[in-house]
């Protein structure tokens, strides 16, 4: 095989790795691109959602401080006011429904027990409340937020919101708190609904949860000292994070703030699947059309090296062929001359006879010479079958009459070491107009070629059917109309085989691999089978046999002549 033909596959292989590679490439930064793009999107909203959060936030808690210092003022202007007055009550229970957010509004004294409530007062002692305890330690504690804690009347949970009374001396004159409902920030949460995944969460600043969507009952009032956006809000303010939550293992991207002078974290955030799920979209997408812009150009890559390979193929075939006819107008231009030199010489042969008659030893040496020249002409003979000049007398032949009539010349031919089987009984009778007994002669080519083959013994096999007609590229009708079958003749051998280089030369006209041989056995073949207007095809692989097909036009409206079975020709072969 020659080396560009060898190596053009490579290159094909190469350039298609090349261009995954780049498709590939493009790819993998468009998905970079849109993961990028992706990441910063998520954090820029939560940025501005957790600033929102925050506002809403420390509005609510300056509403809540407001009256949580309009009820101490009131306290400190009535010193004297007698408990759970009715007037300061009615004050708290109108103001408590502006705030829906908060549960009750109570105060309570310096000895620990409520003096004024919005809803029951409950004589029960709340000294050991860490709200109460702070004010008490700390006269200049201003606006404290606990931790939450369990209603010593209902039970729920709540978080307090409190400050201080002093009275006139500075001395500690009790505390006023506003009990925040948790479940408030949670349907609140919920309202806003940022989405699957998502949370929302506040905190104090200590790491203890005051309040959490999706809602975890038992985890209020845990403290999450440890937890990275706890450590990160001690140093800064604000920001956004990628962190994984301690509470349900989600890794998400989270924007938190500070408010209320430091005491209180909001933080709000979105589960990594929520903020990826467009991208993951895109990424099929993207990678979809990697893999069909590949395909197809893969695809097409194959389907122009198919058609090159057609191409090349047809052009060594034409090629061949036209080295072929020009071989054959070469062989039958001296084949021409040197019939006619034969014949003169062979005249003179004749002429000189009655003269040399009496001389013995002359007359051995021009039969010697006649029977030379003779053997010239069976050459001669064989280089016009090759150049399409021979006389040819075509008739109408039943081939699998014809073949089954010779079959006992050329089981004879191959000898006994060689099975010869015939194929011809499975289809209907085949009718060509063809000369016999050239046919003959190249059945007898091809089978003497197969015996010189195996030289072991074997098999040859010569089978007959229709089949289609070959293609022509060169003629346009073939294309567009329906053509009638045609029958072929298939000599096939369990043989050596041929090499490539071998099967491309094996037509030619001299040439032989073996010794002795004039090379003009098939070359004899294919003039004969091309000038009866038929074709060639052979098939052969090193060390897999040999197949030679012969094929002929069927003629089925021809008149049938009857000729004698086995009326063999010549019987040399290459």
């Amino acid at each position: 095989m020659p080396k560009g033909r060898a190596t053009r596959p490579i290159h094909q292989v190469r350039w298609l790795v090349g261009l995954a590679f780049v498709i590939g490439l493009l790819a993998g930064g468009e998905i970079w691109r849109s993961y990028r793009q992706a990441t910063s999107a998520a954090e820029r909203s939560v940025a501005g959602l957790v600033r929102l959060l925050a506002e809403q936030t420390e509005r609510t808690i300056q509403a809540i401080d407001f009256t949580l210092i309009g009820m101490r003022d009131a306290i400190i202007v009535a010193p004297n006011l007698t408990t759970s007055d009715p007037a300061y009550k009615a004050a708290l229970k109108e103001r408590l429904e502006s705030l829906p957010y908060v549960r009750s509004l109570f105060v309570v004294g310096p000895d620990g027990f409520a003096t004024h409530d919005s809803g029951e007062l409950h004589e029960t002692s709340l000294a050991d409340r860490p709200y109460f305890q702070a004010h008490r330690a700390d006269r200049s504690l201003g606006l404290r937020i606990g931790r939450p804690l369990r209603s010593v009347t209902t039970d729920g949970w709540f978080i307090s919101m409190s400050r201080r009374i002093s009275n006139a001396d500075g001395s500690f004159g009790g505390v006023v708190v506003a009990a925040v409902e948790p479940r408030y920030f949670k349907r609140f949460y919920e309202d806003i609904s940022i989405g699957d995944g998502s949370v929302i969460a506040m905190h104090l600043t200590n790491g203890t949860l005051l309040a959490h969507m999706p809602h975890h009952d038992e985890t209020i009032g845990t403290v999450y000292a440890d937890s990275p956006i706890i450590k990160l809000a001690a140093v800064r303010s604000d920001g956004v994070v990628w962190v994984t939550s301690p509470i349900d293992g989600t890794r998400r991207v989270v924007g938190y703030r500070t408010l209320s002078g430091g005491s209180i974290l909001v933080l709000a955030g979105w589960s990594a699947r929520t903020v990826y799920d467009a991208w993951v979209g895109h990424i099929a997408v993207v990678g979809g059309a990697s893999i069909l812009v590949w395909v197809l150009a893969a695809g097409l890559t194959l389907l122009w090296a198919k058609s090159r390979r057609r191409e090349q193929m047809e052009q060594a075939r034409l090629a061949q062929v036209q080295r072929l006819e020009t071989m054959g107008r070469i062989a039958g231009g001296i084949a021409h001359d040197l019939g006619n030199t034969v014949k003169i010489a062979r005249t003179t042969f004749t002429l000189l006879r009655p003269s040399l008659a009496s001389q013995q030893d002359a007359m051995a040496l021009v039969d010697d010479a006649d029977r030379s020249l003779k053997s010239a002409f069976d050459i001669i003979d064989r280089l016009l079958a090759f150049a399409r000049r021979q006389e040819l007398s075509p008739r109408a032949t039943d081939l699998g009459a014809l073949i089954s009539g010779f079959a006992p010349i050329l089981r004879q031919a191959v000898g006994p070491r060689i099975d010869l089987d015939l194929d011809v009984s499975g289809c209907r009778p085949l009718v060509c107009v063809i000369d016999t007994i050239h046919l003959e002669s190249a059945l007898l080519n091809l089978v003497l070629n197969s015996k010189d083959a195996m030289p072991g013994g074997g098999r040859i096999v010569i089978a007959l059917r229709e089949v289609q007609a070959p293609r022509r590229r060169n003629l346009r009708r073939a294309r567009q109309s329906p053509t009638p079958p045609w029958a072929e003749i298939a000599v096939k051998d369990t043989g050596a085989g041929m090499s490539r280089h071998v099967l491309e030369r094996a037509f030619e006209p001299f040439f032989t691999t073996r010794t002795g041989g004039s090379g003009l056995g098939l070359s004899q073949v294919l003039g004969f089978v091309k000038q009866s207007a038929g074709d060639v095809r052979i098939e052969s692989r090193k060390g897999a046999g040999t197949m030679v097909s012969l094929l002929f036009p069927i003629a089925d409206d021809a008149p049938i002549l009857a000729h004698p079975a086995g009326s063999a020709g010549p019987s040399s072969a290459a």
